[in-house]
């Protein structure tokens, strides 16, 4: 699974170099928070929250927050930082339902961050579906995933990472992949992408084939 270490979390789901993991997390929250248009009372839900680093970006700003992961490790470095009102839930996102999590829907947010390249094309039509069962009118739908950006899709099958120390499966989309796969479910109760670009400036990307992007899908009020 993935490692990390208390004082330098960033390293298990990010990048192994520290230095840039601190810089792409900082350039994330700068520049992504305020398009999320938080109120102060927002209910979120974090898909693939990992060690809570949006637990701690929101700390002070949000109403409710459930963090999901697959991954135990992560989710144990999560719970020891003790995030004020956060709630964890050890779960696939393939898995979710609106019966099943911890914190009961509905959401006004929803993060989903590199979330994606783990799931296969069906497992992400049934999040994005989940995630459109639990929304209310005016929510927001965060995502931030590696695309691919050489205009087809890159599938990686047991490759062997040195950055990992283990061999990697990954599914990198396309953005028009992305919209539908992902997009087509929101659509179908209001939604609409109003912002859709890479994340990181060129000296904060360290990768040929792949490129971090987001989208905000936001449901019609």
């Amino acid at each position: 699974g993935k490692s990390a270490s208390a004082d330098a979390p960033q390293t298990a789901t990010m990048y192994q170099d520290r230095v840039l993991a601190e810089r792409r997390d900082a350039c994330e929250r700068d520049s992504v928070i305020p398009l999320l248009e938080l109120s102060g009372h927002d209910r979120v839900l974090d898909v693939g929250c990992g060690y809570g680093r949006w637990a701690e970006a929101l700390q002070g700003k949000i109403g409710a927050y459930l963090g999901i992961d697959f991954s135990a490790e992560l989710l144990k470095l999560a719970e020891a930082r003790k995030f004020a009102g956060a709630t964890f839930q050890c779960m696939g996102a393939q898995d979710i339902t609106p019966e099943n999590v911890a914190v009961p829907p509905p959401f006004d947010l929803f993060i989903c961050s590199g979330i994606l390249i783990y799931l296969n094309d069906s497992d992400v039509t049934k999040l994005a579906t989940a995630i459109a069962a639990m929304s209310i009118p005016g929510a927001r739908v965060y995502l931030r995933e590696p695309m691919a950006i050489t205009g087809s899709r890159l599938t990686l099958d047991r490759f062997p990472s040195q950055e990992l120390k283990r061999d990697y499966s990954a599914v990198y989309r396309t953005p028009e992949e992305c919209h539908a796969l992902f997009g087509d479910p929101l659509r179908s109760v209001g939604f609409t992408c109003s912002v859709e670009r890479f994340l990181y400036p060129p000296e904060l990307c360290n990768r040929k084939e792949t490129e971090q992007q987001i989208q905000l899908w936001v449901r019609k009020a």
